[in-house]
């Protein structure tokens, strides 16, 4: 089942420092061409560790709906 809640992340505040792909146990965050961060949703747990571990501030969650 997919999570209630996913990360939406800002490009003006995300500096692509990598820590919440680090961090992700499910691994459903990726770096696209050292740019950009990616979400990707149907693998995304809603555990919040990646917007926990942001210094950037960059990463909210936001409910979703189905």
């Amino acid at each position: 089942m997919p999570a209630s809640q996913l990360p939406v992340i800002s490009p003006q505040r995300c500096t692509v420092c990598g820590d919440c792909v680090a961090c992700c146990p499910v691994d459903c965050l990726w770096l696209h061409q050292n740019a950009q961060v990616v979400v990707v949703p149907h693998t995304c747990v809603g555990c919040a560790v990646c917007a926990a571990v942001c210094p950037a501030n960059a990463i909210a969650m936001r409910v979703q709906d189905w």
